[in-house]
């Protein structure tokens, strides 16, 4: 009972994610999240291939939570990780955080949205040494849309292309784990 309390009081203060250590700690969160550590980088060729990345401080390579939003692939943005404090408490427990956009189904078929979100886990995974990125341990999360994509990315084969000419399509597209909130249970549009 009192976990589905914090729960509805987490929900109702905007909060995207419930962690465990929120059952237990009396922490204040931050109402909003601080500035990106790297704001508006393009990780694709089209214009809304961009992410947020925000660095989590640490010696050791740090385990990075990525948010893929909602919208039903036509509407939304990463900015709407950015209300409540989410972002702080991943930063908070030593683990980076990522918020991506992709291009729309209105304007490209549904398997390169999808695409373009393996991609966005492709660069984040080429950014590791500059970025202080664990690779073995990148996970994905949203809503809607970014939850469905998360679990696309998690079930998915591997789209690393050692052959590659890009050395971001080199990297791995897999992702450690996959978090998922009100989702399609599928993307198969012969099911």
């Amino acid at each position: 009972l009192a976990y589905w309390k914090k729960a509805r009081a987490a929900k109702a203060k905007g909060s995207e994610t419930l962690l465990a250590a929120d059952l237990t700690s009396g922490v204040k969160r931050a109402a909003t999240a601080p500035q990106p550590t790297f704001g508006d980088v393009h990780y694709g060729p089209y214009e809304r291939n961009v992410l947020d990345f925000w660095k989590a401080k640490s010696d050791q390579p740090t385990p990075v939570v990525v948010f893929i939003h909602g919208g039903g692939f036509v509407s939304g943005d990463k900015s709407k990780v950015r209300d409540g404090g989410t972002v702080r408490q991943y930063l908070d427990a030593g683990v980076s955080f990522a918020a991506i956009n992709y291009r729309y189904r209105t304007n490209t078929p549904i398997q390169d949205v999808l695409r373009d979100c393996a991609r966005a886990i492709q660069f984040i995974r080429s950014k590791a040494g500059q970025w202080n990125v664990d690779k073995s341990r990148i996970a994905s999360y949203g809503g809607s849309a970014g939850a469905g994509t998360s679990l696309w990315l998690a079930f998915h084969d591997d789209l690393a292309d050692p052959k590659s000419g890009d050395p971001v399509l080199r990297e791995s597209s897999r992702l450690a784990g996959a978090g998922a909130n009100g989702c399609q249970f599928s993307y198969d549009l012969l099911e």
